[in-house]
C-alpha cells in the first residue's frame, strides 16, 4: 500500500511521509496473566462483555440475542436486539431495536462526548439492508435515546469497528476515529459529535482492525504519543505491520511502523502509555513499544 497518495479535506484526507520522529520497537515476552471472570448479565449476549461506567451509568451490555441478520461477522449468527443500562440510581433501562436492525457488536463504549460529566454510549448498529452504523445514545429523562449516528454503509454484510475517542485534531473536544470495512480496504474515518449524524472530518485508507469471524475487536487502540498529544497505533490492512498515526492539519501522518514475523491477533492490552502486548496468528506473544 503506498500511503503517500493525496486525498482532500473533509471527502478524504492524505497521509504524509514516515517521520523519524518515533521508532517502534516490537519484542517477545512472556503471556499476561489471565483476566478476571467476565461481568453476566440476564439476557446478555452471547461472547459479549458488560463494561463498567464511572459517571452516571453503573454497568451496559448487550443483550436479546437474536439471529435475524446473517452476517456472522463476529464469528457466530447471533447479534443483539437490546442495549441495557443500569443507572446510578439502581434502574435498569432498556433500548430495543426495530425488526430490521440489530447491534452488531460485542461491547458498548462509555465516554463523555460533549462535557457535561454524564456518559454517551458508542455501538454499532446494522440495518439488514442497509448495514453497519456508529451510533451514539445517551440517558434524557431517564430514558436510553440516540443522539447521533454515522451513516448507513449502504449495503448488507458491511461493518464497521470503532477505535476510541480523543482529541485527534487537538481543539480541545474529543473526536471518534472508527475502521469502516476493516477486511475490504479499512478505511480509518475521523468524526466530530455533532447532533443527529455524527461529521465526518477525515479518513485514510490501508488498515485493518479485525479478522473475519473473530471477538478480538481491539486491534488497533488510541495512544498518548511522547508529546502527550493523542495517536492511533493500528494495523495495516494485512495485519502484518503495526502504524503509528497522527492527525496534523496538514493530513492523516505515519510516524512510525514495524513488520510483525505473524499477523496480529488478539487486541492491544496496556502495559504503560507506550507499551501494549498482543498475540499472533502463531501463538507468539508480543510486547510493541515506541521511543
Amino acid at each position: 500500500m503506498n500511503f503517500n497518495v493525496p486525498i482532500t479535506l473533509v471527502v478524504l484526507i492524505g497521509i504524509s511521509g514516515p517521520s523519524l520522529a518515533y521508532t517502534l520497537i516490537v519484542r517477545e515476552v512472556d503471556p499476561l496473566p489471565s483476566e478476571n471472570a467476565l461481568i453476566e448479565q440476564p439476557d446478555q449476549l452471547p461472547q459479549s462483555r458488560a463494561v463498567r461506567g464511572n459517571r452516571d451509568i453503573v454497568l451496559a451490555w448487550l443483550a436479546g440475542p437474536t439471529p435475524r441478520y446473517k452476517h456472522g461477522v463476529l464469528g457466530d449468527d447471533l447479534e443483539a436486539s437490546k442495549l441495557r443500562v443500569e443507572m446510578y440510581n439502581g434502574d435498569i433501562v432498556e433500548f430495543e431495536l426495530p425488526p430490521s436492525r440489530v447491534f452488531e457488536d460485542l461491547a458498548p463504549r462509555l465516554e463523555d462526548l460533549d462535557g457535561d460529566n454524564r456518559d454517551e454510549i458508542l455501538v454499532v448498529e446494522s440495518d439488514i439492508n442497509l448495514g453497519a452504523s456508529l451510533s451514539v445514545f445517551g440517558i434524557i429523562k431517564n430514558n436510553i435515546t440516540r443522539r447521533a449516528m454515522t451513516p448507513f454503509l449502504g449495503r448488507p454484510n458491511r461493518w464497521l469497528n470503532p477505535v476510541g475517542v480523543g482529541d485527534f485534531n487537538a481543539d480541545g473536544r474529543p473526536d471518534i476515529a472508527i475502521v469502516v470495512t476493516p477486511h475490504i480496504g479499512g478505511i480509518l474515518r475521523f468524526y466530530h459529535f455533532t447532533e443527529p449524524t455524527l461529521s465526518l472530518f477525515a479518513e485514510s485508507i490501508g488498515v485493518s482492525t479485525h479478522q473475519i469471524g473473530s471477538t478480538e475487536l481491539g486491534l488497533g487502540q488510541v495512544v498518548t504519543l511522547t508529546d502527550d498529544k493523542v495517536g492511533l497505533l493500528l494495523p495495516d490492512q494485512s495485519r502484518r505491520a503495526l502504524i503509528l498515526f497522527q492527525w496534523s492539519s496538514i493530513g492523516v501522518r505515519e510516524l512510525a511502523r514495524t513488520n510483525l514475523p505473524a499477523p496480529i491477533a488478539s487486541s492491544l492490552t496496556p502495559v504503560s502509555s507506550s507499551r501494549w502486548r498482543f498475540k499472533l496468528h502463531d501463538g507468539q506473544n508480543m510486547e510493541i513499544r515506541w521511543e
